[in-house]
């Protein structure tokens, strides 16, 4: 997840120097980086963001299972004895 937000980042970075030095104004220069970077990211940097996007969705699953053991471990005998006969 860190590496894709840097390299997006550094994109952002260089397109809004290269902009700033062809003599845009700071301000525009900031909003077309922004959107260059934007479209750009989506197509260059798509191998970092499935990985970080892998990388979440592993650690929601594993948050997940850990929550529904700790609430598993926490059912006294007699919720578990009614959950069984439903």
């Amino acid at each position: 997840m860190l590496k894709y937000s840097i390299f997006r980042l550094g994109l952002f970075v260089v397109v809004m120097l290269i902009l700033v030095l062809v003599g845009m104004d700071p301000i525009w220069a900031a909003v077309g980086a922004a959107l260059i970077s934007m479209v750009t990211s989506f197509f260059v940097l798509a191998g970092p963001r499935e990985e970080a996007a892998r990388k979440i969705e592993a650690r929601v699953e594993e948050n997940r299972l850990r929550k529904a053991r700790k609430l598993d471990d926490e059912r006294t005998d007699e919720e578990a004895e009614d959950q069984d006969y439903r």
